[in-house]
């Protein structure tokens, strides 16, 4: 059974900044990817450091959250950790920045 739901990063690309900011935005790519250009207000976890880093976002738990890698696979693997510890808004970034047209800032 899934325990996300898939979001196009296509069609997230072209959301106003407003609707952009009801979710919660977790990137879990390497940090070198992450400097390299990232959707502003991400909060960068790297999807290996996900389990350990967990209680980060635990006043998120009740929120959407977004997982955000290259193409979209780091990110379901995030998203399965992160149901397993009790998160159920979450989403799968499909595509992933490599399908990111919209707003990019660099570390």
């Amino acid at each position: 059974m899934r325990t996300f739901e898939e979001l196009e990063a296509s069609k997230l690309s072209k959301l106003k900044n407003e609707e952009r900011d009801q979710y919660i935005w977790v990137d879990v790519r390497t940090e070198e990817e992450y400097a390299e250009g990232h959707i502003p207000n991400t909060i960068h976890i790297p999807h290996d450091e996900v389990e350990a880093r967990v209680t980060e976002l635990e006043s998120y738990k009740e929120k959407e959250l977004i997982l955000v890698c290259r193409s979209g696979r780091r990110s379901e693997y995030a998203a399965e950790i992160l149901a397993e510890k009790g998160f159920k808004n979450l989403y799968n970034f499909k595509g992933g920045m490599l399908e990111w047209t919209g707003p990019v800032k660099h570390k």
